[in-house]
């Protein structure tokens, strides 16, 4: 897959300038996003990243900003700032170094380093109909043991009103900022072909207009081979809608399915999509060996309310590991608030967000499969909660920046991970580990680069594999372009 990327790419390597949607990398930008969607300028979803470019600057184009505030007008010439200069004509070449005291094994929404020290070489670029991201990453002591790397490079047509992309994306389905618990940054992006749409409109139907500006994203990736059942599908589905100004609604849904020694005809894809994948389900059963069931998949719903009054905005997931009666079931669940105010003249974004993923029918249920033994994992990493399972997690957030674009966050943890104790599949710990957390970033624009230092402390080392042997954390990353 990886190297059917880089050839595609190099075709249209004369022809496209820019990126045309925003990644996961970046807690900043999205909390400005957030803001100007919680004072009604950006009206499209935005709960499912990669977020395109284009609804967010319709958006911004058709805003009456005569009475926005000072503060207010400020976050969204910074957005619109940003927008127009990721999406102009222009090729764009990065440089990064990142460096921290260990590899990163909790990752959260805008985190960007995962291993030890990385370099990274980037060049992306957009035409009319063509957009293409080349990222080739080296990686220094990694956990997997690759240390050269691809993630996050694509090459996309755009047609129309939809965007075909071939490559190795991050993706990040729901509200939630500490994690999500169906598709997270977590794991390393899975390789993969994507259809999305590209701008939001309504339906023009008197019938589905009532649905609001919507998304649709949906992907096919393929699975690393050295796991129980080698290459597997990775499927994934969403919708997202605001049938009001207040209100999205996240349709989420992620299957595996097929892989050596299982099947993926037509029939049995069929049966996966419409949901018929237990064994009482189908005509003929499964069999002793299980060998007709489907795949194993993950469903649910999430939601973000933006209360009257502008008294913040309260948001939540709710995920099922199994079906019945064609509905999710055996679920795990996350709730959250946030909430903008402001200090003389910063903008500050702050959240309480609490995410259970314990199901409630029984322990070591959640990611796990008895057929995809490896479970909802790739490269040891849990493709959806970032503490994979039977954990509780407690965070309080504050993001803000100057006006001089420095940004800031601070966030505060309390984590009961692996709480039933099992030494079941989990890919961090063996036993139960509580332990609280202290996090600061830091991140300023200068005439050198981008610089960003992260540091934060946990009162116990959160894994017993071996990966983490310091209690703190401590990153330097510089970003300058060529």
């Amino acid at each position: 897959m990886k190297k059917i990327v880089l050839s595609i790419a190099l075709l249209f390597i004369t022809s496209v300038n820019a990126e045309p949607w925003i990644d996961t990398r970046d807690a900043w930008l999205r909390a400005d996003i957030e803001y100007l969607s919680d004072i009604g300028v950006i009206k499209v979803p935005i709960t499912t990243w990669p977020l395109m470019w284009a609804p967010i600057l319709n958006d911004l184009n058709q805003a009456d900003i005569d009475n926005l505030s000072e503060s207010e007008l400020r976050v969204y010439k910074r957005v619109k700032r940003k927008g127009r200069f990721e999406t102009k004509l222009d090729t764009h070449s990065y440089l990064s170094l990142k460096a921290g005291n260990q590899g990163k094994i909790l990752r959260h929404f805008g985190d960007d380093r995962r291993e030890k020290a990385e370099i990274t070489s980037k060049t992306t670029g957009m035409s009319k109909n063509f957009a293409w991201n080349i990222e080739a990453t080296k990686a220094f002591d990694p956990i997997d043991g690759e240390e050269q790397r691809l993630d996050n490079s694509y090459v996309a047509g755009i047609w129309g009103n939809w965007v075909v992309s071939v490559g190795a994306q991050e993706r990040w389905w729901g509200p939630g900022w500490d994690t999500s618990l169906i598709l997270s940054n977590n794991a390393r992006p899975v390789p993969a072909i994507s259809v999305q749409r590209n701008y939001s409109d309504a339906f023009e139907s008197k019938w589905l207009s009532w649905i609001g500006p919507w998304t649709f994203n949906a992907f096919a990736g393929q699975l690393e081979s050295d796991r129980h059942v080698p290459h597997a599908k990775l499927l994934g589905m969403s919708v997202n809608f605001k049938p009001f100004d207040s209100l999205e609604i996240g349709l989420r849904r992620t299957a595996q399915w097929a892989g050596q020694g299982r099947p993926n005809d037509l029939g049995n894809l069929f049966n996966l999509l419409i949901g018929r994948d237990n064994c009482d389900e189908l005509e003929n059963g499964c069999g002793e060996d299980r060998s007709n069931e489907p795949g194993n998949q993950l469903a649910g719903i999430d939601f973000k309310w933006r209360l009257p009054n502008r008294l913040g905005s309260v948001y939540g997931q709710l995920i099922g590991e199994d079906e019945a009666g064609y509905l999710p079931s055996r679920k795990v669940l996350q709730i959250g608030y946030q909430n903008r105010f402001r200090i003389h003249s910063i903008n500050l974004l702050g959240y309480l967000e609490y995410s259970d993923s314990e199901n409630e029918f029984a322990t070591d249920i959640t990611y796990n499969n008895s057929i995809y033994q490896t479970g909802y994992r790739t490269e040891g990493r849990t493709i959806g909660s970032t503490y994979d399972n039977d954990t509780q997690a407690l965070s309080l957030g504050l993001n803000f920046r100057e006006t001089n674009g420095a940004g800031y966050q601070i966030i505060i943890r309390n984590v009961d991970l692996n709480s039933d104790n099992s030494d079941g599949n989990h890919s961090l710990s063996q036993q139960a580990i509580n332990f609280s957390e202290f996090s600061v970033e830091y991140f300023k624009p200068t005439e050198y680069g981008i610089l960003e230092l992260k540091a934060n402390y946990r009162d116990s080392v959160a894994d017993s594999f071996g990966f983490q042997k310091n209690k703190y954390d401590l990153s330097l990353s510089w970003t300058i372009k060529l």
